[in-house]
């Protein structure tokens, strides 16, 4: 289980919104994030160095015996932050691994005790960013750091996908799936389009039809 709380400022021509979002050349922001030990599902999105991997995002943040899971359609590439021995300087805590954990992805964190960490980069600047889901099962995210409701999301779904939000200890499977609705008759929806996609939060999307995932910037 984790909580996520994110703050974004503005570092030129800057102009206050809605949620205290911020549009500008140039955004910059942190998330601040819970994990109450054990697995949650996670996404990076903030440009932090422009190739982000275990060691840009988490850094020494997470406790030893710590690991990143990162999902490539069929297995996990797995990065454990443990002592190793490095040549001239003995035993040092470091990253096994540098997964590349891209903008609309999403990885699995599996922490050894309840720890706070926080993630600070530019927003990114893109006006869309556009992610390839293909048939399967993917780890992904919303690319930018606003929640979205699973309608908001921008998602072009094919009757028979699915959204697996996992809660810390189970998941909330939502269907997109033929429902009668008073006054419309039979509608292919989201059978729970109001369900939260938290800052920071990744999921498992499901789909027998492969597709492309074009995200606006909202703000």
């Amino acid at each position: 289980m984790k909580k996520t709380v994110t703050v974004m400022l503005a570092v030129a021509f800057g102009a206050f919104i809605a949620q205290a979002q911020t549009t500008s050349d140039n955004i910059v922001g942190y998330t601040k994030t819970s994990h109450s030990g054990g697995f949650s599902i996670s996404s990076v999105q903030f440009d932090v160095s422009g190739d982000e991997t275990p060691t840009s995002v988490y850094g020494d943040q997470l406790p030893s015996g710590s690991k990143v899971y990162s999902w490539d359609g069929s297995s996990y590439s797995i990065a454990s932050y443990a002592p190793a021995f490095v040549p001239g300087q003995g035993l040092v805590t470091r990253w096994s691994a540098e997964p590349v954990l891209s903008a609309g992805t999403a990885h699995w964190v599996e922490t050894t005790s309840s720890v706070e960490a926080i993630q600070a980069g530019e927003v990114r600047g893109e006006a869309s960013i556009t992610t390839s889901i293909p048939a399967g099962f993917s780890l992904v995210s919303y690319p930018y750091p606003v929640a979205r409701t699973v309608s908001e999301l921008g998602l072009s779904p094919a009757s028979g996908d699915k959204i697996y939000l996992w809660d810390g200890s189970g998941y909330t499977i939502i269907s997109y799936a033929p429902a009668f609705v008073p006054g419309q008759g039979l509608v292919t929806q989201w059978s729970n389009g109001d369900a939260t996609v938290a800052v920071g939060q990744g999921f498992w999307y499901e789909t027998a039809t492969p597709q492309t995932w074009s995200v606006d910037k909202p703000f």
